[in-house]
């Protein structure tokens, strides 16, 4: 063996014994040790294949980018099914991993210019917030698209959070420019009423962004620039508001992606501060979790924000091109933990 083959495979030999004596990384919990685990840090997802250990499927639709990385990515989305939709706004698309049957779909192409908000309704139609077109785009459970335009009663401005209320049958549509949350019925279409107006008083807006709905049908929205999230009731009506710009906790720099997991926990996404608090009901701050880096658990300039059935917390790190996975080890977790200990 010459000397150009002894050093190759010396480097070889040393690769495999690094990787044979590679430790697996530790967990990452909210509050550390010794307090009381609270949030677990779980994997990210940075493209349609990124399903470790398994081999997906992946389908382009409508001139749609091939390139199945993510670039900019903005808006979030978890269903029932374990579907995880990703609005890209680099790409011009939206991202879909299934979690369960293990295949991955980017559909829009054409049909988007820059998707921000991403919902999915009772019937499996995916509803894209475009911001750059001013439309609303639905698009079939295979990606394929339906129609590009809910039509308001006046033009949207700017369209970027939606949600759906599928027990209510309710579409909320944030239109920030137009300060204001638009609702319509996801049935028909067609507008019913529209809450808030510009301002700083209950009720009313400063470019409001994100939009989450909880169990109950009340709704979440983030009022970015007056630095506080607000709560309504299905009817449309004020309920409750909590934050407000400030560097301690439980206040606000630059909001954004907002979510309720099953127990009633609010979580909130700061672009500024890069982490994510955590609020119980009434908005009484109770932690925080991650921090600013590109490492495991942590985040540069997050945007959207989901949170599953089953109580995970999806989070768009958007500079880090990801969408970070966490788990709130509350009851729902502690269950899955009875049933995994009744089968061993």
């Amino acid at each position: 063996m010459n000397r150009f083959g002894r050093i190759l495979f010396l480097a070889f030999a040393l690769g495999i014994l690094a990787y044979g004596c590679a430790k697996p990384l530790p967990d990452l919990y909210w509050p550390p040790p010794p307090d009381e685990p609270r949030i677990k840090y779980v994997r990210d997802y940075m493209t349609t294949t990124d399903l470790k250990g398994t081999n997906i499927a992946v389908e382009i639709i409508a001139g749609a980018e091939a390139n199945q990385a993510l670039k900019k990515p903005m808006g979030v989305y978890v269903d029932a099914a374990g579907k995880l939709y990703v609005t890209d706004t680099a790409r011009s698309d939206v991202m879909m991993i299934d979690t369960v049957s293990k295949a991955g779909r980017v559909f829009g192409g054409k049909n988007l210019a820059k998707p921000i908000g991403v919902a999915v309704d009772g019937k499996g139609r995916i509803f894209v917030a475009d911001s750059d077109t001013k439309k609303v785009a639905i698009f079939d459970a295979d990606g394929r698209i339906i129609t590009d335009n809910v039509l308001p009663n006046e033009p949207l401005k700017r369209p970027s959070g939606i949600a759906i209320d599928n027990t209510r049958n309710l579409l909320y549509i944030t239109d920030t420019y137009d300060h204001d949350i638009k609702v319509f019925d996801v049935n028909t279409l067609k507008q019913t009423r529209t809450i808030g107006k510009r301002g700083k008083e209950d009720g009313q807006f400063n470019f409001p962004s994100h939009l989450a709905v909880d169990g109950n049908g009340s709704l979440f929205v983030t009022d970015t620039q007056n630095g506080r999230v607000q709560v309504f009731d299905s009817d449309g009506k004020f309920l409750r508001k909590f934050g407000e710009f400030g560097d301690a906790p439980g206040m606000f720099a630059r909001p954004k992606g907002v979510g309720v997991d099953s127990e009633g926990h609010v979580y909130v996404a700061d672009a500024a501060f890069n982490n994510v608090q955590i609020f119980d009901e009434e908005g009484k701050i109770l932690m925080a979790f991650s921090s600013y880096g590109t490492d495991r658990g942590q985040m540069v300039l997050p945007a959207g924000l989901s949170v599953d059935r089953d109580d995970y917390i999806y989070v768009v790190d958007s500079w880090g091109r990801r969408i970070e996975v966490y788990e709130y080890l509350g009851e729902k977790h502690k269950a899955r933990e009875a049933a995994a200990a009744k089968k061993k």
